[in-house]
């Protein structure tokens, strides 16, 4: 089994290891350049999980990996931050490449018009037409790196160099649900109304967050996801469909 070489892991354990809060590990890995550290997160993430799964850890109410960091919520009735330190420091040195199986789904989308306001300018800011931004951006297979402020909110990396651009200087007060926005190298899809500084350039006719469902959130860190463009007679019938059942995001592993 492939092994992470990610020595500095096994250093400076009094530094690695950062209280949040009355119930709250963080495992800190900002040492380590950008990607590794998400890897890593991500691959701690699971081990962590596997022992739990095999009641090998116990009092864990939830895990959630960031770009540089790993968050363990803790139930302080239960377990504490220094049995935990001890448990996790010894995984720091055996993270595998192996995180299960990833999930592959495909997105669809409907580009500009009132969906993707921000597409034509971001057009005429990047020297190309709109549909070579639609053309790249449903290209290239983007990442789940972490999930965001909202429930469901998926930050995704990824998105081709050719449409690199800063946030906007001016946030919106209010970006609708199920927006599609691009900045730096990635891509958010809003769950719910928010404010948002990124530029949108279409909208997704299924839910990322419900409450009623078993499992509430669609996507999940690690998925990889791909778009295609839908016109808005095709995003119509999705809606409809997607609310009764009759439509299902394909997804596979």
């Amino acid at each position: 089994m492939a092994m992470f070489i990610f020595q500095q892991l096994q250093q400076d354990y009094d530094r690695r290891f950062l209280s949040a809060g009355g119930h709250g590990l963080v495992v800190n890995m900002d040492d380590l350049p950008a990607d590794q550290a998400t890897k890593a997160a991500r691959a701690l993430a699971h081990v962590i999980k596997a022992a739990m799964a095999e009641q090998a850890l116990s009092g864990i109410e939830d895990i959630i990996p960031g770009l540089t960091n790993l968050l363990v919520q803790y139930n302080p009735l239960v377990t504490t931050a220094a049995t935990l330190k001890q448990s996790i420091r010894p995984m720091l040195a055996e993270l595998s490449d192996d995180v299960g199986a990833v999930r592959h789904i495909r997105m669809p989308c409907c580009y500009g018009g009132e969906f993707g306001p921000d597409l034509d300018e971001l057009a005429n800011t990047l020297g190309m037409s709109a549909d070579d931004i639609i053309a790249k951006h449903q290209a290239n297979t983007l990442e789940v790196a972490i999930m965001g402020f909202l429930p469901g909110l998926a930050y995704m990396k990824g998105v081709d160099e050719a449409l690199y651009l800063p946030r906007r200087k001016t946030p919106r007060a209010r970006v609708p649900a199920l927006s599609v926005a691009i900045a730096m190298d990635q891509t958010v899809i809003y769950p719910l109304p928010s404010p948002g500084g990124w530029h949108i350039i279409g909208r997704i006719p299924v839910e990322l967050f419900d409450a009623n469902k078993e499992e509430p959130v669609l996507l999940k860190s690690g998925d990889k996801v791909t778009f295609y463009p839908i016109d808005i007679n095709e995003y119509n019938k999705i809606k409809s469909d997607y609310k009764s059942g009759r439509f299902l995001i394909e997804i596979s592993t």
